[in-house]
C-alpha cells in the first residue's frame, strides 16, 4: 500500500510501498479518508524532534473501518467515519483511569503518526479504544483536522483555562488552532478579543463573530489598560508571551499552546506579586474529542480546511513551512 514514511535524518518523507497491516485482537483497520498535516510534522522533519526509526507520519486521521480484531468484532458501524485519538493512550494507567488520557504515561505508548505508524497511508491500524465515531454530516477532512486543530484549543480553553460564560479572553495568534480557538471561546459564551499580525486573519475572525479583532502591533492603543481572565498564546514566541503577561488579570491564567520558541521570558516578580498562572497545554482527551464533534455537528464551530492530494504530501508540507496554507490542510487519498 501507499505510505509516506519518515526516515531518520531525511528532511522529506519517503513515498513507499509497504505491506497492508492487519488488525490485532483489540485493534481496527481503517481505510484512510483524510489525514491532516500539522506544524508538528515540520518539527520532526526539521530535526527539532528526533526519532531513531522509520515510521509512517500523519497524526490527524479519519477513516472507515475495514477490519475488526477478534475481541472487538461487531462493536463498530460499517460505512461510518471514525476519527483517531492521536495521543494513543493505553487506557489502563492512573492518568487514563482519571480521564486525563492525553497525559498517559505508559512506557509503551507512542503517538499515532509521531513515533508509530500514522495516516499518510492507504490504511492505518489503531487500538479500537482510540477511535471516535464522527457524527453524520461532518466531512472526513473536517473530522481529521479536528482531532488536533479543534481538540487542542478546546482542551486549552475549556478544561485548562476554565473559560465559561462571560469570561474575558484574549486569543493571540489566528493560525489554524487560534482561529478554532476564537470559535470555541464564543461557543463557551466568552467575550473574546482576537489578535494577529495578518489583516486577512482578523477579517476572518470577525466573520466568525468576534466583535474585537486587532492587529498585534496596535494592541497597546486598542485595548490599553484592559485585562483578561484568560490569555491563550497560540504562537508561543518571546513577543507573544510578553504580550500575554501584559494583558492577563491579577489572579488570571495564561495558557501556552504554541511552540514558536524553545523558551519564553517570565517576569517572576509579576507572577508572584499578581498570583498569575501559566498553564501548559497538550492535545486533548478522548472524551473531549466526543465533545468537539458535538459542537461541530451543532455548527457552533466551523473549522476552516483546505484539501490536497495525499501523494503530494511533501509539496503540501513545504507549503506549510513557507506559510502558504491559510488555515489547516487535509490530504485526501
Amino acid at each position: 500500500m501507499f505510505a509516506a514514511r519518515y526516515i531518520p535524518g531525511e528532511h522529506k518523507l519517503k513515498i513507499d510501498d509497504i505491506p497492508k497491516p492487519t488488525a490485532g485482537p483489540r485493534e481496527v483497520l481503517l481505510k484512510i479518508r483524510a489525514a491532516g498535516i500539522c506544524h508538528s510534522d515540520l518539527h520532526v522533519l526539521h530535526g527539532e524532534v528526533s526519532y531513531d526509526h522509520p515510521f509512517t507520519m500523519g497524526h490527524e486521521a479519519c477513516g472507515e473501518i475495514m477490519e475488526e480484531g477478534s475481541e472487538v468484532k461487531g462493536q463498530f458501524k460499517k460505512n461510518t467515519l471514525y476519527a483517531v485519538h492521536g495521543p494513543n493512550p493505553c487506557g489502563d494507567c492512573d492518568y487514563c483511569r482519571a480521564g486525563k488520557d492525553n497525559l498517559c504515561d505508559s512506557p509503551t505508548r507512542q503517538f499515532i503518526g509521531l513515533g508509530t505508524d500514522g495516516a499518510y497511508a492507504e490504511y492505518l491500524k489503531v487500538p479500537a479504544r482510540n477511535i471516535v465515531e464522527v457524527p453524520a454530516g461532518i466531512s472526513a477532512e473536517v473530522a481529521a483536522v479536528a482531532t488536533d486543530a479543534v481538540l487542542t484549543p478546546y482542551h486549552a480553553m475549556k478544561t485548562l483555562g476554565e473559560v465559561q460564560t462571560n469570561s474575558s479572553v484574549l486569543v493571540i495568534g489566528l493560525g489554524g488552532l487560534g482561529m478554532n480557538g476564537v470559535q470555541i471561546g464564543l461557543a463557551l459564551g466568552a467575550k473574546v478579543v482576537a489578535s494577529d499580525l495578518r489583516e486577512e486573519s482578523l477579517a476572518l475572525a470577525k466573520q466568525m463573530g468576534v466583535q474585537e479583532a486587532y492587529n498585534s502591533k496596535d494592541l497597546d492603543t486598542k485595548i490599553k489598560n484592559r485585562k483578561f481572565d484568560v490569555v491563550v498564546d497560540f504562537v508561543g514566541a518571546e513577543a507573544t508571551f510578553k504580550t500575554a503577561q501584559n494583558y492577563v488579570k491579577n489572579g488570571g491564567t495564561i495558557v501556552l499552546v504554541g511552540l514558536g520558541a524553545m523558551t519564553v521570558p517570565v517576569s517572576t516578580i509579576a507572577f508572584a506579586s499578581f498570583q498569575l498562572r501559566v498553564q501548559g497545554s497538550f492535545w486533548g482527551t478522548h472524551q473531549e474529542m466526543k465533545e468537539i464533534f458535538e459542537l461541530i455537528a451543532q455548527k457552533k464551530i466551523n473549522p476552516q480546511v483546505e484539501t490536497g492530494k495525499m501523494n503530494e504530501v511533501n509539496h503540501w508540507l513545504e507549503e506549510l513551512a513557507e506559510g502558504k496554507i491559510k488555515s489547516r490542510m487535509a490530504l485526501l487519498p
